[in-house]
């Protein structure tokens, strides 16, 4: 890695991650970690400073610095720390191709020529640009861009051709302080554990709700966990209580966890992970869920699909549909060996799939 010099004194490039992230941010924190462990740079993350972020104690040698919040707009607030902070920053890392990256870029090269922007996709699932104002920010964006990369391997070949630029294929990767030996099934208990934002139309918790209610019956010794914060005015856990007295004490409602421990110990506790997405950008927790071992029963979406090799090691089901579901959780529950040796097998290769080194020496050579 080429070092740069300032006052003399040799240091290293630094890799910046931009980005207006809540208490909780582990996708954003991987790539700059990845970047600082194993690839020569010096790696922060800028963003509104929302109190304490546990997932620091996980990425050693990645800093926090605060976004003044001045106007409380991201895109005014970023764009005036960019063009205080612009002639330091080496790469800037932006997320999302948006009108918020395109000013973010614009102001970042305005003020720093010499930088390189790179352009991370979550997943990016849809490649048309219909609004004209849409198109030209977007194509600015992209000009602007050294290096753009998807997290979807399926899209590379077409954003390549439709955009008229390389576009790199890029993991949503692990982090490997993280990654935890395999807990035999022996050790767990009979869970059905699912994560995030309960109650919104994209997780579809209603859907496992009714799935499990469907077959509480066949799989009498099992419970649903359910952790997250309940997305206002849904009703959801009163209205399945109300319409299932009877599983009260099996569903159980936690409440959002902020404690990476404590989340890693309810996964590790849990033999099979329920995901009910309708859509996802990249399913980050399909895929953490197969690291710490356990087995997925999913919706039938690219993210899903993609982390279980193609259901080699989960089942999945159509979106929306109760019955798939229910079918599916009763044969993971009542197939304990099967799905044990299917999430021993998934873990391997999620961990070989996702590889942080190997995602991070791609990015510094698509940089390079």
């Amino acid at each position: 890695m080429k070092m740069i010099t300032v006052d003399g004194k040799n240091s290293r490039p630094l890799f910046c991650t931009l980005c207006n992230i809540g208490n909780e941010m582990k996708e954003k924190a991987t790539i700059p970690y990845g970047m600082s462990e194993y690839c020569g740079y010096d790696s922060m993350i800028a963003t509104y400073m929302k109190g304490e972020y546990p997932i620091m104690k996980l990425i050693p040698g990645v800093r926090l610095e605060d976004v003044p919040r001045i106007s409380g707009n991201w895109v005014k607030d970023s764009c005036s720390w960019l063009r205080k902070n612009a002639r330091r920053i080496d790469v800037l890392n932006i997320y999302i191709l948006d009108r918020t990256a395109f000013f973010q870029a614009l102001t970042y090269k305005l003020h720093n020529p010499k930088g390189k922007v790179y352009l991370r996709l979550e997943g990016w699932p849809t490649r048309k640009m219909s609004n004209f104002w849409k198109l030209i920010f977007h194509k600015m964006t992209l000009k602007m861009s050294y290096l753009v990369s998807t997290e979807y391997k399926e899209n590379v070949e077409m954003l390549s051709r439709d955009w008229h630029r390389e576009i790199m294929y890029s993991c949503c990767p692990l982090n490997p302080n993280e990654i935890k030996d395999f807990r035999p099934y022996s050790e767990r208990s009979n869970v059905i554990f699912t994560v995030g934002r309960l109650g919104t139309k994209q997780k579809a918790t209603e859907i496992l709700l009714e799935a499990f209610a469907r077959v509480s019956d066949k799989i009498p010794s099992w419970t649903l966990k359910l952790t997250g914060r309940i997305m206002e005015n849904t009703g959801l856990a009163d209205d399945f209580y109300a319409r299932h007295p009877e599983l009260r004490e099996r569903v159980n409602f936690t409440g959002p966890v902020m404690d990476r421990n404590e989340m890693t110990e309810l996964y590790m506790d849990a033999k099979i992970f329920a995901f009910p997405s309708r859509w996802e950008s990249f399913c980050v927790t399909v895929n953490e869920a197969m690291m710490l071992g356990c087995f997925p029963v999913t919706t039938d979406i690219l993210g899903s699909r993609s982390a279980t090799c193609g259901f080699k090691y989960g089942l999945g089901s159509e979106v929306d549909d109760i019955d798939g579901m229910a079918a599916n959780l009763l044969h993971a529950c009542t197939n304990e060996a099967e799905c044990e040796r299917l999430a021993f097998e998934g873990r391997k290769a999620v961990i070989e799939a996702l590889d942080l080194r190997r995602c991070c020496e791609d990015i510094a050579e698509g940089l390079s």
